[in-house]
């Protein structure tokens, strides 16, 4: 029994392992949500190795445990690639500017007045509400706040990107990421008492929606390769960021966040450890983040939102 036992789990864990080790030799649009939770699926396939060789003490269960290791040690550093450290001086320069980003869930119709409050208690400059539709009853109450806005009648006719700001917004751009949904990306230069920045917000469709997820971040990339100025992207992402397509973004556009991104869905997870940061809020330096935060309710939403504080950092 022990023996068959032991085989049982070493056969997954092959499986497992080969699926995950599939991203170093190409990229499969099927793999990768599994690619965004390879530290998960390799520590889950460490611990079943490691029962299988109390087990059987099988040399088998022994490397694939060594291995399992290793990619889930490989997971933890390919995010630090992105990770950018606060300076003393860039704390001592305090928060210049603060961003929330949340995806409210389009149906969330019972959570739409609890956001809202949230969003005009948030203090921060600028908010990115991701399927906002349940909103539109709110709008005249959040412009008390944020006198700025792009999307529900505002350079789109669509409510499901939106952005908000206490500051004017200039040089808009509005656009689709792929043919699948509209008015999925937005940008805006926004001027600050510090100085300007580009504001920039999207919304990723799933991966498992064909290679759209690929092609999207391509497209974004496009959208994005030529700014030269300040940039914070906030968003939906629907992908950590070891996914190889999201590695490939990140890296062409030279976007940084924090050591340890939180994770946000599924909410009913991220507490265990398990939960993935699917939602994330880049920045290209001067801007630097100082925290990057979920938002202490989940409002009835399926994600977490985020509150980053960001610093100018000085030459």
């Amino acid at each position: 029994m022990r023996q068959t036992l032991g085989t049982v789990l070493n056969t997954l864990a092959v499986i497992g392992l080969s699926l995950c080790a599939f991203r170093y030799v190409v990229v499969l649009w099927p793999l990768l949500l599994l690619n965004s939770m390879q530290t998960h699926v390799a520590v889950a396939i460490a611990l079943s190795m490691l029962v299988a060789f109390l087990l059987t003490r099988s040399r088998v269960s022994l490397v694939l445990l060594v291995a399992a290791l290793g990619l889930a040690g490989h997971g933890v550093l390919m995010k630090r690639e992105f990770a950018i450290e606060a300076t003393a001086a860039d704390k001592a320069a305090g928060p210049a500017l603060r961003i929330v980003s949340f995806n409210m869930l389009g149906d969330n119709l019972t959570g739409a007045t609890a956001v809202a409050d949230m969003v005009m208690a948030s203090k921060a400059d600028v908010v990115v509400i991701l399927e906002g539709e349940p909103l539109f009853m709110q709008l005249q109450r959040l412009a008390a706040v944020y006198p700025y806005r792009l999307g529900c009648g505002e350079h789109t006719p669509t409510c499901d990107l939106l952005m908000f700001s206490k500051y004017p917004m200039t040089d808009i751009a509005v656009g689709d990421l792929s043919d699948l949904r509209k008015d999925r990306v937005m940008s805006a230069r926004i001027a600050l008492p510090g100085g300007a920045f580009r504001m920039v917000a999207a919304h990723l469709s799933k991966p498992f929606f064909d290679d759209y997820h690929i092609r999207e971040l391509a497209h974004l990339t496009a959208f994005l390769r030529n700014t030269t100025e300040p940039v914070v992207l906030a968003g939906d992402f629907n992908s950590g960021t070891i996914a190889p397509d999201m590695q490939k973004m990140v890296r062409l556009l030279r976007f940084r966040t924090v050591p340890r991104e939180p994770a946000t869905w599924p909410v009913q997870l991220v507490d265990t450890g398990v939960g993935v940061a699917i939602d994330h809020i880049f920045s290209r330096p001067p801007l630097v983040p100082l925290s990057v935060k979920r938002l202490d309710r989940d409002f009835g939403s399926n994600h977490y939102g985020l509150v980053a504080d960001f610093a100018i950092r000085r030459p």
